[in-house]
């Protein structure tokens, strides 16, 4: 956990941020390189991309103020009724600055790609172009940009996994939230100095980013139809985010309902009590899964011909 990188002239830069900030830039550059090699113009993507960065900041922050709704609404209009639901984190005066903080943490990945989705529909309607062939193109961009993404999570120490005894597993410092979740819930003996020792879930998610890249890439290669590479995009991150959900642990998450099953729990080497179903993530995973297997079955795989390639 590393939240600030340095200062500059007296303001801290969040290293969060700054990683965020480079899973765009490589994103766009390789959605832009590849884009021309087959057609498109690169003005065109670049305009697009920029929306997308738009769209997904605000997607990803809007699903994560929605899903922990009392800690943003209340401080900003209740902030006494905030105080008697967080008492550890009281404040003196309304606070409505938390909703724009994201640099702190509290960015939920889906939600980004919902918002980046949308836009690119309004893009290309708007552009009289068809989306899925850009969709392919802008897809593995999305995989390496999760990579520094959830690199930035492990930097802010946010999204952290449950107890582990494995030897991978990481410490997050007496400053962490991790740290601070573990003392209330009555985990650390008096005068701890670290967390207990959890799963790494930021760095299983990040090398799930990378995993996809280049399965993505290898797909896109060889298509058969447009949207073959967003559509399998639809369905393998899901379901990798599904599994990696069981692993999570940091309490912010909204769930849908909790249902725990202690033999999987036991299977996993998780805590007993940990809840299985279902987070928000999971389910939203399930919907769009759900919707890339009847894309899949929809599809009639062929050979593209000349005429169908890319613009």
């Amino acid at each position: 956990m590393h939240p600030i990188w340095f200062h500059l002239f007296g303001y801290p830069i969040h290293l969060y941020a700054v990683l965020i900030a480079t899973g765009f830039v490589v994103g766009i550059w390789m959605a832009a390189r590849y884009g021309e090699r087959v057609g498109y113009d690169r003005d065109l993507i670049l305009d697009l991309c920029w929306w997308i960065l738009v769209a997904g900041l605000v997607g990803a922050r809007v699903l994560f103020i929605v899903v922990n709704w009392d800690q943003y609404y209340y401080p900003c209009v209740d902030f006494e009724h905030f105080n008697a639901l967080y008492p550890d984190d009281s404040i003196t005066e309304p606070d409505c600055t938390r909703l724009l903080r994201f640099w702190n943490g509290g960015l939920v990945f889906l939600g980004g790609v919902l918002g980046a989705i949308l836009v690119i529909i309004w893009f290309m309607r708007r552009e009289r172009l068809p989306m899925l062939p850009m969709a392919d193109v802008l897809i593995p961009s999305l995989a390496i940009g999760q990579f520094f993404g959830r690199l930035g999570c492990l930097a802010a120490g946010c999204c952290w996994g449950k107890p582990t005894d494995l030897s991978w597993g990481i410490e997050f410092p007496a400053r962490s939230m991790a740290f601070h979740q573990h003392l209330q819930q009555g985990l650390l003996a008096s005068g701890a100095t670290h967390s207990l020792s959890l799963h790494p879930t930021q760095l299983y998610d990040a090398m799930v980013g990378i995993v996809l890249f280049g399965v993505l890439t290898w797909i896109r290669q060889r298509k058969r139809y447009h949207g073959q590479v967003f559509v399998w995009w639809l369905f393998l991150y899901p379901l990798a985010r599904s599994t990696i959900e069981l692993f999570r642990g940091d309490s912010d998450r909204g769930f849908v309902f909790e249902w725990i099953n202690e033999p999987l729990n036991s299977f996993l080497g998780l805590p007993p009590g940990s809840v299985t179903l279902l987070s928000t993530s999971q389910l939203i995973s399930l919907g769009i899964m759900a919707s890339a297997a009847v894309l899949m079955l929809r599809a009639r795989p062929r050979r593209l011909t000349a005429a169908e390639g890319e613009p």
